[in-house]
């Protein structure tokens, strides 16, 4: 039996480990910075490399490299592609990062960019420390311990280019202090059961010898009389409860040719007025959009908060977006609603909507978290919020303090730049959700371990004016009939507002747009039917039709989630129903937080 023949048998039997087809590109694992090493046993610590974070994809002989915003940066790093090529696999999927030594041995972060635009760089070398993927099994779920013994036995005979990062159990402290003795940028601790997760994690930790951040530059001040052009310093800023604003100077760091670069690379991005939300004065700032990110070294922060000894290292090149965009429109407090909600929280104001209490939504959850999280856990969240006394679909910057259990999830935004959602996977991660003032959960048509790829597809009868309740059953139970025909299993969910939702698992994961296609065209054959009964566009009349909503497939477009509750009076929840309590004509708000099955036997009665 071949290598990988035999490599399967025993992925198949790991614990954690799924087949599926190969992923797209994966939302990195992000550690959390910390001052202090964890206590406690069943942590790990690697050694943390001064370079850029680099995603490895290999599949069929062909080998792509993503930076760590996603981008294709194969080019780039063709030297690891063109040594990936030569590993032992069919396909698998690594994380690690990519570094250049110095002179002093040590890995130098001037030196790696200065090494990017070389074709096959013999400088380059990949620091793999994760293995998230290999030979049709993801590995996400298996404890990092087991998947780093996976990628050490896969990189044995790998060429020189790729390093294996090893990582020791030992007291965090003392292994921290020789860290910083020997002049490294820091370590990782890692839990050693802990899966692969994506976005900001407290299973990783960052542990830093010197501090060091990246920071969006708001503004240089040009060197005076100098030719060609060259920056004298930066002014950086940073987010803070969604808005940017001023974290201090860069005054050192810079070589000559850096200077002329930075300087060259900012001229297009040169803006009339501070990107800042708020306004510092700067006379001798030129201001820029704030797109191009900058790796500071810093002593200390003031009291103020801002940067002090704050020293250049580098750009982050690999954060870069992929287009600038348009200046920015500061937020203005003139004419904004007295709500009590930033308008740019604001998705859409929920006027009518009707919020149970924190206590209420507790006790609710309480009841029902383990099935409700079959349905609403590990999937991206759109949310909502109730917030002083405003109910409204939530947007934008992520309240502040957000409860520990509950996750975020880093993402690239479709329009640029990068978003955050959160998700859940435990009680603890609900009654957080509630803390922060969440009534509806909506989640995502995939998880978060894949949130590119769509596991179902989601059609929401909605009824205009006039339309019969059973109506309505008749068109789900007909839907049914078809959907089955066509290889879809698909079960019911009352909304607990006045419709139906059709979910139909996919037994092999879409793309977003492709699941938007294929119920688009499921329900463009079904509406020629009845024409007269049926509408597809959101924007024509519904009265006396039932819209066929098949918008609620697409990357980030959602439907109430099961077992969700509704902000509506009596607060009915969204609740999974079997098919004959639908041909019994059960209604659509028979469930509620209080009593819900009290309640569905009365109305079912």
């Amino acid at each position: 039996m071949c290598a990988v023949a035999l490599r399967q048998s025993g992925l198949s039997r790991l614990a954690g480990a799924r087949k599926i087809p190969i992923p797209s590109y994966i939302v990195p694992c992000d550690p959390t910075l910390r001052e202090n090493p964890p206590q406690g046993s069943g942590w790990v610590f690697e050694i943390k490399a001064d370079g850029y974070r680099a995603q490895l994809h290999l599949q069929a002989g062909a080998a792509t490299v993503y930076s760590r915003a996603g981008f294709d940066w194969t080019e780039q790093f063709s030297s690891i592609a063109a040594g990936a090529r030569k590993l032992r696999a069919e396909s698998a999927i690594i994380d690690g990062e990519a570094v250049v030594y110095g002179s002093n041995g040590l890995p130098d972060f001037q030196q790696l960019r200065r090494e990017l635009g070389a074709k096959q760089s013999r400088r380059i070398r990949y620091h793999a420390f994760d293995l998230l993927y290999l030979d049709g099994y993801d590995l996400r779920g298996v404890g990092f311990v087991e998947r780093k013994q996976l990628l050490q036995r896969l990189l044995k005979e790998a060429p020189e280019t790729f390093i294996y990062v090893e990582h020791v159990e030992a007291d965090g402290e003392q292994i921290l202090r020789h860290a910083c003795r020997l002049g490294l940028e820091g370590l990782l601790a890692k839990r050693a059961d802990a899966p692969y997760r994506s976005g900001r994690q407290e299973a990783w930790l960052k542990l830093k010898c010197k501090k060091s951040e990246t920071f969006p530059i708001v503004a240089f001040v040009e060197k005076l009389g100098a030719y060609p052009r060259k920056v004298a310093s930066l002014y950086v800023g940073h987010h803070e409860d969604g808005r940017l604003v001023y974290a201090g100077k860069v005054r050192t760091g810079y070589t000559e040719a850096t200077a002329r670069e930075l300087r060259e690379r900012l001229d297009p991005l040169i803006r009339r007025d501070s990107p800042l939300d708020l306004p510092v004065k700067k006379p001798k700032a030129t201001w820029v959009e704030p797109v191009v990110n900058a790796e500071v070294e810093y002593g200390a922060l003031t009291e103020d908060g801002l940067l002090r000894e704050a020293v250049f290292k580098g750009l982050r090149d690999d954060l870069a977006p992929r287009k600038v965009r348009a200046p920015r429109l500061v937020p203005s407090s003139v004419g904004r609603p007295k709500l009590g909600v930033p308008k740019e929280n604001i998705l859409q104001l929920l006027p009518d909507a009707i919020a149970p209490s924190k206590e209420e939504l507790a006790r609710y959850w309480t009841r029902v978290w383990k099935k409700a999280l079959l349905h609403l856990g590990h999937r991206p969240l759109k949310l909502v919020r109730h917030v002083h006394g405003t109910t409204f679909y939530h947007k934008g910057p992520l309240p502040k303090d957000i409860p520990q259990a509950v996750h975020q999830l880093r993402i690239r935004k479709r329009e640029g730049g990068e978003g955050t959602r959160l998700w859940v996977d435990s009680l603890e991660g609900l009654l957080g959700l509630v803390e922060i003032g969440a009534v509806e959960l909506h989640p995502w048509n995939s998880t978060v371990e894949d949130f590119e790829h769509a596991d179902r597809i989601v059609i929401d009868l909605d009824p205009g004016e006039g339309v019969e309740w059973d109506a309505v059953i008749e068109t789900a139970l007909e839907l049914r009939a078809l959907m089955s025909r066509e290889g879809f299993a698909t079960w019911p969910k009352l909304t607990g507002g006045k419709g139906i939702h059709l979910t139909a698992p996919l037994e092999v994961p879409l793309l977003h747009d492709q699941a938007h296609w294929v119920a688009r065209n499921l329900m463009a054959d079904f509406s020629l039917r009845r024409p007269d009964r049926y509408v597809l566009s959101a924007q024509a009349s519904r009265s006396g039709r039932i819209f066929l909503d098949y918008l609620r497939n697409g990357r980030g477009t959602t439907a109430i989630g099961t077992f969700s509750p509704r902000a509506r009076e009596n607060f009915p929840i969204a609740a999974q129903v079997t098919w004959k309590r639908i041909e019994s004509g059960i209604p659509p708000d028979a469930f509620t937080i209080h009593s819900p099955y009290r309640a569905a036997r009365k109305k079912e009665r």
